[in-house]
């Protein structure tokens, strides 16, 4: 059951429309599919190669800078502490400290402007908290609120991004520093970078994409952070990134540089969703093609369909006109239908080269069944009341007997054999030997009726005398020799069949009259009616010719040719078969 169930599901026609969609869609959508992840992960790995590396190198940069700066400020703190500041700290006249004060003012005042990207600079007691010099005025409290230690370094403390200390609210890098090193010093230097430092170095859009910075010491602790929020200041960074490119966690991308010489790290956090804005606007670009493509392929589908629809709309046509009026079905249009396709079109004309041979064909097959029809008809009236004519004609051949009418008791005779070879019952076809004798007897009756003016001679081959033949086939092509071709004197009709290699019955009747023309031909082989009605037994040329056409096809045909003052030959051929249906 199962077996049948799957065969009559697969048998079970389909739709050219739908297979036409489904075909084109599948075409369509395998190779974009195909092309699309294939694309896909080839320009991911690009991408994301490409954004990590420019990434990586940019936080390179980034920390790079940011040592070069504090760099900066450490030379300036060093430029601060000269000879005169030393001799200042030393010195107990006032005349001594005065001009060392005014020497170390010019001093500061030169490295100030020799060193433009600094901003607020000072040097300051560390025990009275009051200010030796200083470049710009300084807010107390700012002053005594504790800075963020990103790193220290030889007694050198490098603050983290913090608001200025002096006016304004802008984010600085700063470091602190006592003015000697080397001894014990009451007296710090404090150096700040200049206001636009910090938006140079910490741009959270040099990446490329929106960042969040992060500075930490060498213990990753955050001491400074864009986003305080996600990454609050004393939090700890996570530190397997060590080694790595890049760190995912959570909806983040973590970026790490370490500066090698001071012990501090910047990060750099950028969000999954900016991280991955170009990969995704590639994505909308190739959803937007395969959008495009597969609208294409509908239209090109509707297209196809349109093409193919019309072409089978006009071929249903052309089928429909078969079960019509065969008449207007055998003549070929004068505008014949074209659907501008080569393909189809040729296939139209060669539908109706067989529509045109069909409907010929039916045409023929229904005057074919009128005309056996109509001789049908005939052979009724012809057998109507036999044993009347019987019973009439053998009293007849009784009184020529008592009579003593020993011509007409024979001409009766002939006419009784030749009546009843007429009116037989056992079908349609004889064999040719009993066509020839029942021709004899005709023959003979006209013979009498000539008063024997002609002679007719009859030469059949021996192999054929058992082919079957229409009844009654000979005779007409003989009355008609009677009717159209006695000479005046010696008239001589001969019937001839012959056995040709073939294998068909070449059949010949010639007379020896004064022939007739093409015209007189055309309208004998034409069936003229009334003529045909005023010959001998009334069958004629017409039954001659529709039995042949019935019982062996069209090319069967009743033929004839004739010479002026040479005679007419009628002649036809049909193909011969022994008892078994093998050719002879």
């Amino acid at each position: 059951m199962n077996i049948l169930s799957d065969e009559s599901v697969y048998d079970k026609p389909r739709s050219l429309k739908r297979s036409l969609f489904v075909g084109l869609l599948v075409s369509t959508i395998v190779p974009i599919l195909l092309m699309g992840v294939s694309s896909y992960y080839m320009i991911y790995t690009v991408l994301d190669s490409k954004t990590v590396n420019g990434i990586n190198s940019s936080l390179q940069q980034v920390k790079s800078n940011i040592e070069m700066s504090f760099r900066n400020l450490n030379y300036v703190s060093q430029q601060m502490t000269n000879r005169d500041l030393k001799l200042l700290f030393k010195a107990e006249k006032p005349i001594d400290k005065y001009i060392l004060s005014q020497n170390v003012f010019a001093h500061l005042n030169l490295v100030a402007y020799t060193n433009p990207d600094v901003g607020l600079f000072y040097i300051s007691n560390r025990t009275t908290k009051d200010f030796l010099f200083q470049n710009y005025p300084v807010k107390v409290d700012d002053r005594e609120a504790p800075l963020p230690v990103l790193a220290i370094d030889n007694g050198v403390i490098y603050q983290a991004p913090h608001r200025t200390v002096g006016s304004g609210e802008e984010l600085v890098f700063s470091i602190s520093r006592p003015t000697d090193l080397l001894a014990a010093s009451n007296y710090d230097i404090y150096v700040e970078s200049g206001p636009d430092v910090f938006d140079q170095l910490l741009n959270k859009y040099q990446y490329g994409m929106e960042a969040v910075q992060v500075l930490t010491d060498k213990n990753g602790i955050v001491v400074f952070s864009q986003d305080e929020i996600l990454f609050p200041p004393g939090a700890v960074m996570p530190d397997h990134i060590a080694g790595q490119r890049y760190q995912v966690l959570g909806s983040h991308y973590y970026f790490r540089a370490q500066s090698q010489k001071m012990d501090w790290f910047v990060y750099s956090i950028i969000d999954k969703r900016l991280y991955n804005n170009e990969v995704n606007r590639w994505a909308i670009y190739w959803l937007s093609i395969s959008a495009v493509s597969l609208l294409g392929s509908a239209a090109i589908g509707w297209w196809i369909w349109r093409m193919l629809v019309t072409p089978f709309k006009k071929l249903h046509g052309e089928i429909n006109q078969l079960s019509g009026d065969l008449a207007s079905a055998s003549q070929r249009p004068a505008s014949p239908s074209r659907t501008k396709i080569l393909e189809f079109d040729e296939v139209m004309d060669r539908f109706q080269d067989m529509r045109i041979n069909l409907s010929m064909l039916m045409m023929e097959l229904k005057r074919n069944e009128e005309d056996k029809r109509y001789l049908e008809v005939e052979k009724l009236v012809h057998q109507m009341n036999p044993h009347f004519l019987y019973n009439t004609l053998n009293t007849i051949q009784w009184l020529a007997k008592t009579k003593g009418q020993d011509e007409i008791v024979s001409l009766v005779t002939v006419f009784i054999r030749l009546l009843r070879y007429n009116l037989g019952r056992d079908g349609d076809l004889v064999e040719l030997k009993h066509e020839i004798n029942a021709l004899n007897d005709y023959v003979t009756l006209q013979q009498i009726r000539y008063n024997y003016e002609f002679s007719v001679q009859i030469q059949a081959h021996p192999l054929v005398l058992g082919v079957r033949v229409p009844r009654f086939l000979l005779q007409p092509l003989i009355e008609n020799a009677l009717y159209h071709g006695l000479a005046d004197v010696g008239s001589l009709i001969q019937l001839t069949v012959s056995l040709e290699q073939d294998g068909s019955m070449l059949i010949e009747v010639k007379d020896n009259g004064k022939g007739m023309s093409e015209e007189e031909i055309r309208k004998l082989l034409h069936h003229d009616i009334p003529a045909r009605e005023k010959v001998g037994m009334g069958i004629g040329l017409n039954y001659v010719d529709t039995m042949l056409r019935v019982h062996f096809g069209e090319h069967a045909r009743l033929q004839a040719f004739s010479s002026p003052n040479e005679g007419t030959t009628m002649y036809f051929r049909i193909p011969v078969q022994s008892e078994k249906g093998e050719s002879l």
